[in-house]
C-alpha cells in the first residue's frame, strides 16, 4: 500500500509539474501575443491579464506540491540535524503530526470555502472557487507524503541504529559537492 502510495504521488508529481510548466509557458505565450499587438497593431488583448492572474494562482499551488515532494522547500533543521537518531526520529514524528493536523484543517474548511466562492471572474468566464482547487489537491498530496515521512519516522524511532545511518545518508547528500576541473 505504501508503495503504491509513493508511486501515485510521484506520478502527480510529474503530472503536476508538467502542468505548471505548461501554465507558464501559456502566461509566456498570452503576454507576449499581448505585448505585440500592442506594438504593431496598437491595440491591447483585453483579457489576457485575467487569465494571467488565474493561470499564476493555478501555477502556484501546483507547484506547492511539488516543491514539498522534491525537498525544495525552505527548512530550518539545523538543530535537528545535530540531535542523535531517536531524538531525531522523535522531532521528525512531531513534525509531521503537527504539519498533518495543519493540512487537516484546511481541507476540512474545504467543504465551506468552496461553495461561498461564487461568482464568474470577469473576463475568464469559470467561477472563482476554481482559483482554490489546486490548492486543496496540493494540500491533499501533501499529507499524503507527510503520512509516507511519518511512516518512515516511527520505524527510525522503532530502530535508532537505523535511523542514525539514514539521517548520515541524509546529511551527505546535503552537504554541497566539491566541483572538480
Amino acid at each position: 500500500m505504501w508503495r503504491l502510495l509513493d508511486r501515485g504521488l510521484a506520478a502527480a508529481d510529474r503530472i503536476f509539474l508538467a502542468a505548471a510548466n505548461g501554465l507558464l509557458f501559456a502566461m509566456l505565450a498570452i503576454n507576449l501575443a499581448n505585448i505585440l499587438s500592442r506594438l504593431v497593431l496598437d491595440l491591447g488583448i483585453i483579457w489576457v491579464f485575467p487569465w494571467t492572474g488565474v493561470l499564476f494562482v493555478w501555477t502556484i499551488f501546483l507547484g506547492f506540491f511539488c516543491i514539498y515532494r522534491r525537498g525544495q522547500d525552505v527548512a530550518v533543521d539545523v538543530l535537528v540535524r545535530r540531535l542523535p537518531g531517536r531524538a531525531r526520529a522523535s522531532v521528525r514524528v512531531l513534525v509531521d503530526l503537527l504539519a498533518l493536523g495543519l493540512l487537516g484543517t484546511i481541507l476540512a474548511q474545504a467543504p465551506t470555502l468552496i461553495p461561498r466562492q461564487v461568482g464568474v471572474i470577469d473576463l475568464v468566464g469559470i467561477q472563482r472557487y476554481w482559483l482554490s482547487i489546486p490548492l486543496f489537491v496540493s494540500c491533499f498530496l501533501i499529507a499524503c507524503q507527510f503520512l509516507l515521512d511519518l511512516r518512515d519516522a516511527v520505524r527510525a524511532l522503532a530502530n535508532p541504529e537505523r535511523a542514525a545511518l539514514e539521517a548520515r545518508d541524509a546529511d551527505r547528500a546535503r552537504a554541497p559537492r566539491e566541483v572538480r576541473p
